[in-house]
Parts: C-alpha cells; sequence; structure tokens
C-alpha cells in the first residue's frame, strides 16, 4: 500500500518534469492539424510548460496532503508491531 502512495506522489512530481521537446512535439502534431500557426509556438510552449508546472504542483500538494495523515497512522502501526516482536522475542527468551 506504501509502494503505490508512494507512485501516485512521484506521478504527481511527473507532470512538472515534461521537457521543451516534449511540448514542442505536441505542438508539432496540432500544426499539422491546422490546430495552431508557426507564430504562437513560443507562447504555446511557454504558457503549457507554466500550466504543466502549476498543475503538476497543485497535483502533488493534493496527494501529499491526503496521504500524510494515513501514512504517520501506518508509521504509528508499525512502530506498535515492532514493540510487540521485539516482547514476544524477550518473552520466548525468558521461557527458555
Amino acid at each position: 500500500m506504501k509502494d503505490i502512495l508512494q507512485d501516485l506522489y512521484r506521478a504527481g512530481k511527473g507532470l512538472t518534469k515534461l521537457k521543451r521537446e516534449d511540448i514542442e512535439k505536441i505542438f508539432n502534431e496540432l500544426k499539422k492539424r491546422g490546430e495552431v500557426k508557426e507564430e504562437d509556438k513560443e507562447d504555446f510552449i511557454e504558457k503549457t510548460l507554466e500550466r504543466l508546472e502549476d498543475t503538476g504542483k497543485k497535483v502533488t500538494e493534493k496527494i501529499k496532503k491526503t496521504l500524510t495523515p494515513g501514512m504517520e497512522k501506518l508509521d504509528q502501526l508499525t512502530e506498535k508491531i515492532d514493540e510487540l516482536i521485539k516482547e514476544v522475542e524477550n518473552l520466548k527468551k525468558k521461557k527458555q
């Protein structure tokens, strides 16, 4: 479960890591379809990169905000389980 949650967090961060070349490829495809003009290329790329970065940050924040309480509880449970395991091991040693 913890791995899945970490993957979701990384996915949100990944939105901010698209490269300029990736956006240029998208622009070129749109240009082939006649949906954008060459003179709009730089503005399109800059605005798209800005939006992706903003969106990535928002998604990452929401995921972090949602996961933090659950992760804290999971950490607490893990600590308690570790304590119980130690207690059981100590009891076994005393019996021997």
